[in-house]
């Protein structure tokens, strides 16, 4: 074979290698062109909504996304027989367990939606019939400390000067709030016996929590009466 020849049979090559590698660049623009765009995660719901059943004694938990747990806590001593309604980080702080409705739901210190037990004065057969439970609840680890700040600030007043009370005031219209609603749809009450206090023994409920009602901790602890008509 002579060179002249050898050369063209070169070329030739070069040419379909040069005309593949085109078209595959081509085929891959085309396919990049056509694919779906990537998706991004989709954002937490600003409200959730779920059903639930526990039974006497019983710890109730549900992840409700934002790094948050919805629980019910079975209550013991004179509280037995019911549960308490709290919202919690689902990573505690190392230092000191902390809980996000307690320190958003007033009254403080008495019997509030919380409860669904007989506490406070209240029979369980009174808690089981109060069918519908509303809380407030903090959205994070430092907005319950200084949630907590302006609470124990209302509890003992005599302990905090005039300058605090106002930075106070302050602080507790910049803490934003979650909101929440169970409803109770059928609760199984058991009579105590030989000194057992009455029980609820069965407890059927629907959720809803909303992480962004407008609601803030000031409006909460002193709420503005409605406009009169």
């Amino acid at each position: 074979m002579s060179a002249r020849s050898t050369a063209e049979g070169r070329s030739a090559a070069l040419i379909v290698c040069l005309w593949l590698v085109s078209a595959g660049i081509l085929r891959f623009a085309s396919l990049a062109q056509s694919a779906p765009p990537a998706r991004s995660a989709p954002a937490d719901p600003s409200e959730v909504h779920f059903a639930g059943e526990v039974t006497d004694g019983k710890l109730f938990e549900h992840d409700v996304g934002r790094g948050l747990m919805f629980r019910l806590i079975p209550l013991g001593g004179d509280s037995e027989g019911g549960w308490v309604i709290e919202v919690a980080p689902r990573a505690q702080p190392a230092d000191e367990a902390v809980e996000f409705s307690e320190v958003a739901t007033p009254p403080f210190h008495f019997y509030n939606d919380r409860y669904l037990a007989g506490a406070y004065g209240y029979s369980t057969k009174e808690a089981a019939a109060l069918t519908l439970r509303r809380f407030n609840f903090v959205l994070s680890v430092n907005d319950f400390r200084l949630a907590e700040e302006v609470v124990n600030s209302i509890l003992y007043p005599s302990t905090v000067s005039e300058d605090e009370k106002q930075r106070l005031a302050s602080q507790a219209a910049d803490i934003r709030l979650g909101r929440g609603e169970l409803h109770i749809l059928h609760a199984h009450v058991v009579l105590g016996k030989g000194g057992k206090p009455d029980a609820i023994t069965l407890l059927k409920f629907e959720v809803t929590l909303n992480f962004s009602p407008g609601l803030t901790l000031d409006a909460v602890l002193a709420p503005k009466p409605a406009p009169a008509r």
